[in-house]
């Protein structure tokens, strides 16, 4: 970026002294034209040379035996000038940017003087052997050179450092949301253990209740209790292999259907089959004890081991003995199953 500014710069600087030259030179051609004295003429071009000090580009003339007539500094005036430099003078044509930029960053220019003849063209008239050179100020040119740079340095590390804050705001606004969205997660997760807690403790205290019910059942010889015993069954007529066996309500721990045929498994493991649909056998079931959980299972409350958050308003029941399918209550009939559980 330097190089460009600074190969731009010395672009605008070699066509203006292209024209400056040119004027000098028809001032100068005027002046032979009208056989003024040569130190008029000489006079009259210190007039338009201008400050060697301010300018990046000066002007002098001199002779061909290269004693100084006009030049700047008014002390150089009447000494020689210099021609030992590392440019190469060029009567035709001024050099590019780019290869007056190349002479200014090269190891050839150390050492040398702080200006240097960078373009020549001569004074057309049979009375001159004036030449007008155009000299670079080159400590000027490196000094707004170095300028620059520290401003461009400048410049970059302030868009890096606003990038910098950008990026971090940016990150931390990312982070907050994150942690927000964590936060919620983990506030919902809290209150689903909590409430599968109290749906666990219900489950348990039900348990108990029925049990203690079961119990005053069997103490209790009233015509009701015995017209409720007479409407549900108190056994299930199952078949393992060919061989047929009661099983009794009470050591039942669930009953499911696969691949369309119903397996009654008891509390102790055993499992057998039955020819009855899930729907007959859930008619004639006592409906405190037993929970039809989905149209393929029906669970017994004594079988029920531990009940777990699945999904989305969805509860999964673990049984003992284990069941060989996932035992699913869906949302529909999650709210059933509490009321069931005496929520």
């Amino acid at each position: 970026m330097s190089k460009n500014h600074t190969v731009q710069v010395l672009g605008n600087e070699i066509q203006s002294a292209q024209q400056q030259v040119k004027k000098i030179a028809i001032l100068a051609e005027k002046g032979f034209e009208n056989k003024e004295s040569k130190e008029d003429i000489a006079s009259s071009i210190q007039e338009t040379l201008g400050n060697i000090e301010s300018q990046n580009v000066f002007f002098s003339v001199f002779n061909w035996s290269s004693k100084i007539i006009s030049h700047p500094d008014v002390t150089r005036k009447q000494g020689t000038q210099d021609q030992s430099s590392g440019m190469t003078i060029n009567m035709q044509a001024a050099p590019t940017s780019e290869e007056l930029y190349d002479f200014i960053q090269s190891k050839e220019r150390i050492g040398v003087n702080q200006s240097e003849i960078f373009y020549t063209a001569p004074i057309k008239s049979p009375d001159s052997d004036w030449i007008i050179a155009a000299h670079l100020n080159i400590s000027n040119i490196d000094r707004a050179a170095q300028k620059w740079e520290n401003q461009a340095y400048l410049i970059f590390s302030i868009i890096m450092l606003l990038i910098m804050i950008i990026v971090m705001v940016t990150i931390r606004m990312i982070t907050s949301f994150y942690e927000a969205q964590l936060s919620l997660k983990s506030s919902k997760i809290e209150d689903g253990v909590l409430n599968l807690s109290k749906l666990n403790d219900s489950l348990e205290n039900y348990q108990n209740k029925l049990g203690e019910f079961a119990t005053m059942q069997s103490n209790n010889d009233s015509p009701q209790v015995e017209s409720t015993k007479e409407k549900e069954k108190q056994r299930i007529l199952t078949y393992v292999r060919n061989e047929l066996m009661p099983v009794s309500t009470e050591d039942i721990g669930y009953i499911y259907v696969e691949n369309t045929i119903t397996y009654v498994v008891q509390k102790d493991g055993k499992r057998s089959t039955t020819s009855e649909s899930l729907d007959q056998i859930y008619s004639y079931l006592d409906e405190r004890s037993f929970f039809r959980a989905n149209r393929q299972i029906i669970v017994a409350i004594s079988a029920i081991d531990k009940i777990i958050k699945f999904g989305n308003s969805k509860l999964k029941i673990q049984v003992m003995p284990a069941s060989e399918i996932d035992i699913i209550i869906g949302k529909n009939k999650a709210a059933a199953f509490k009321q069931w559980l005496d929520l």
